[in-house]
C-alpha cells in the first residue's frame, strides 16, 4: 500500500471521470472502461482505491483471468491497456499518489490464433442463399412472412460492402450518405465509428456500386439527409413518407440477419469474418502490397496486418519440392560426393 499521504486518495469513479473529461472518448469506448474497471474492484473488493493498488495484486488478477476464469491472454490485454491508460494520465496529470504504474509490462504474449474467415465455397454458399431468397421475394412467396433475411436487396448490400472494403461494422452503421462518393468511387470511414479515432478513404469497387446507388435512392425517398446514416434498416423498412423520426442504427437487425444466414448456411457468418478473410486473401496474394493492406484495413501497427499471413500448404510444399530438389535429389547427391 503507498503510504505517501500529501493528497487524498482519488477513488475509482473520480479517475474514470478525470480520464473521460481529458480523453474526450467516444461512449461506446467509456463503457468499456467502466466495464474493466467494475470487474477489478469486484476482485480486489469495495474500500480498496487506486492508490492502494499494487504490481502483486495485478499479478493475483492475472492468475484469477487466465487460470481460473479461462480467459484468452487477448481479453487480458485489453483489460490492462485499459487498466494501464488509466493510471497514465492519473500519474501523469498528478490525480494519484502512486510513482509506478501497477499495470504497466503485464501484457501477456498473444496465444497467435488463427483468424476465422469465409473459404471460397462458404462464400458461394452465402450469396447463393442470399440470391435464392431474393428471387423467392420478387415472385411473391415470402409476402406476409416475416423474415430476418429481408430485404434480401438491402442485406446483399451489407455484405457486398463488407466483403469488398473489409470495414469492420461500426464503421459500416456510422457510414453517412454524404460519406459515399460514387463519382470518385470512393467512400470515407468517418473517425466516429473507427477503432484508431481517425478517417480514412476506401475504394469502392464495381461490385458494390450498384447496391449503393439503390440504397441511397431508398434513403432519400425515405427523407435520408447527407448527415444521416445510411445503413438504416428501420428506415429502409418504414414508411416512404419521409416523415419519420429516426435515431441511430440499431444493432439487433444485424444481429438477428447474421444468425439467421448462419442457420441457413449451416456455418458461422459474421462481419468480422468478412474482414479476416479480405484480408487475409489480399495479405496471400502474390502482389502483396503490405503499405496498402494496412492503409484498407486502417491499421495503426504493421504488426496486426502481418497476422493476416496464412501459410499455403500446397505453396509451400510445391516450392519446398524445387527450391530443395537438389538436396533431395539421391542421384544429385551421388554425383557431388562422387559415390
Amino acid at each position: 500500500m503507498n503510504n505517501n499521504n500529501s493528497q487524498r486518495s482519488m477513488t475509482w469513479d473520480e479517475l474514470l471521470e478525470e480520464y473521460f473529461f481529458r480523453q474526450s472518448l467516444r461512449p461506446d469506448t467509456e463503457w468499456s472502461y467502466r466495464k474493466v474497471v467494475n470487474v477489478f474492484r469486484t476482485f480486489i473488493g469495495e474500500g480498496v482505491c487506486p492508490d492502494d493498488v499494487t504490481e502483486r495484486v495485478v499479478m493475483h488478477w492475472r492468475r484469477h483471468n487466465l487460470n481460473v476464469q479461462q480467459l484468452s491472454s487477448n481479453t487480458w490485454n485489453n483489460k490492462v491497456r485499459h487498466m494501464s491508460a488509466l493510471y497514465r494520465e492519473g500519474m501523469g496529470a498528478g490525480l494519484l499518489n502512486c510513482t509506478e504504474n501497477p499495470f504497466r509490462g503485464l501484457i501477456m504474449k498473444k496465444a497467435g490464433k488463427k483468424k476465422k474467415t469465409l473459404s471460397e465455397t462458404q462464400m458461394v454458399k452465402v450469396y447463393l442463399t442470399m440470391e435464392q431468397m431474393a428471387e423467392a421475394e420478387r415472385a411473391g412467396l415470402l409476402r406476409g412472412r416475416p423474415c430476418a433475411l429481408l430485404p434480401a436487396w438491402y442485406w446483399l448490400t451489407v455484405l457486398d460492402v463488407l466483403r469488398y472494403t473489409g470495414m469492420r461494422l461500426n464503421q459500416l452503421l456510422h457510414l453517412r450518405l454524404q460519406d459515399i462518393h460514387l463519382s470518385d468511387e470512393e467512400i470515407t470511414l468517418c473517425r466516429e465509428g473507427s477503432k484508431t479515432h481517425r478517417e480514412w478513404n476506401v475504394p469502392a469497387v464495381c461490385q458494390v456500386r450498384t447496391g449503393l446507388e439503390l440504397l441511397l435512392a431508398e434513403a432519400r425517398k425515405r427523407g435520408a439527409g447527407p448527415g444521416d446514416p445510411l445503413f438504416h434498416y428501420e428506415r429502409i423498412v418504414g414508411s416512404q413518407s419521409g416523415t419519420e423520426a429516426y435515431g441511430a442504427p440499431s444493432l439487433q437487425p444485424v444481429k438477428s440477419f447474421f444468425r439467421r444466414l448462419s442457420k441457413e448456411c449451416g456455418f458461422a457468418v459474421s462481419p468480422h469474418r468478412f474482414r479476416h478473410t479480405f484480408a487475409t486473401i489480399l495479405m496471400n496474394s502474390p502482389d502483396r502490397n503490405l503499405p496498402l493492406v494496412k492503409g484498407l484495413l486502417g491499421h495503426s501497427s504493421v504488426s496486426t496486418t502481418m497476422e493476416y499471413i496464412d501459410i499455403n500448404m500446397r505453396v509451400a510444399a510445391k516450392t519446398l519440392e524445387t527450391e530443395l530438389s537438389l538436396y533431395t535429389d539421391k542421384r544429385q547427391r551421388e554425383q557431388l560426393t562422387g559415390l
